[in-house]
């Protein structure tokens, strides 16, 4: 039996021809166009499964077995799931291959240099960079705060909600939210009585506090099996065996605020209750049915909104450079 040359005896042309397979299918514009495509029909998808809100609302809309592809691929979170990631990254190599193979060319062939193109083309790596870097380490949570309640909104700030406001048009219909605030970091009140209202956000270092929604919430305190108080809000639920209890909304009913729970069985609706004091639910007794006014503070961390800035720069400074380039070679 024949023994195995080493490594370094090995034909040049052997590891030559799979680096320039490599180097030929990452250049291929081909390959761009597929993932572009790709990449596009992903965006839409994301279009079709609304993203980010509670588990809950996930298991109270789908079948189980739909339930279990979304949980399954991520689609509940799909711009940092892999399926997205992995496309994305993907481009991210053929465009590099791109400009790669432009800069080697035109070095070999001495053709007039052209950096407008070039600038471009590093300029949509840099975007797609900043993409990622938002896709994977952006941060965004709300708040649903009342008068007199607090936030951490990051590990260097509180919020506290002073008060809120609603202004209405003279035919009732809302025309602004107002929430004021203070924020402190450790002991130190670093901004006193700030008004965050829809298009006037608080900005901080390293977050944006943004004005998202304004409710009347839903209550509901809770008498749990073993005689713990327990509380939820509109919008929460529980698994009792096969079903699904979800907690929709609060309707009056004869002058008194009564909780509306929905039984699904996997994605059929099996049963409606309005529920008072004394009603149970599951395990759980309700003791106080109640309504609140709160406010939606959106806390967003995006490290991705500086190289972004960046790519738009180079882009901009490259199709500039391109213009000028070609009507300079026009004019002589």
């Amino acid at each position: 039996m024949g023994t195995v040359p080493p490594f370094d005896s090995l034909p040049a042309w052997d590891i030559v021809v799979p680096v320039k397979a490599v180097y030929r299918f990452f250049k291929s514009v081909r390959l761009a166009l597929v993932l572009t495509l790709v990449v596009i029909a992903l965006s839409l998808l994301a279009t079709l499964v609304p993203q980010s809100r509670p588990d809950a609302w996930y298991r109270s809309r789908y079948s189980p077995s739909v339930y279990a592809v979304v949980d399954f691929l991520g689609l509940e979170n799909l711009f940092r799931s892999p399926l997205f990631l992995l496309p994305v990254l993907l481009f991210t190599i053929n465009l590099g291959t791109c400009t790669i193979d432009r800069l080697i060319r035109r070095a070999r062939h001495k053709v007039p240099r052209r950096y407008g193109p070039d600038l471009v083309h590093v300029g949509l790596l840099v975007l797609i960079a900043a993409g990622l870097v938002t896709a994977v380490m952006r941060q965004e949570k709300t708040w649903q705060l009342a008068a007199g309640e607090d936030a951490s909104i990051s590990p260097t700030y509180t919020v506290h909600l002073e008060s809120l406001a609603l202004q209405k048009y003279d035919d009732g219909r809302p025309r602004d939210w107002i929430s004021t605030v203070s924020v402190t970091s450790g002991k130190r009140k670093v901004i006193d009585g700030f008004p965050i209202q829809v298009n006037h956000p608080l900005r901080l270092s390293g977050v944006t506090l943004y004005q998202s929604s304004w409710v009347t919430q839903g209550m509901i305190d809770v008498r749990q099996p073993d005689g713990a108080p327990g509380s939820a809000t509109a919008g929460e639920g529980f698994t009792e065996g096969d079903s699904f209890w979800y907690f929709t909304d609060v309707k009056q009913e004869r002058g008194q605020w009564r909780a509306l729970f929905e039984q699904y069985h996997g994605k059929s609706l099996m049963a409606t209750r309005l529920l008072g004091p004394g009603d149970t639910v599951g395990p759980f007794t309700v003791e106080r049915v109640s309504v609140r006014d709160v406010t939606g503070l959106k806390a967003v961390s995006d490290p991705g909104l500086a190289p972004f800035l960046v790519a738009a720069v180079l882009i901009l400074a490259g199709l500039c450079l391109t213009w000028f380039q070609k009507r300079g070679e026009q004019v002589e």
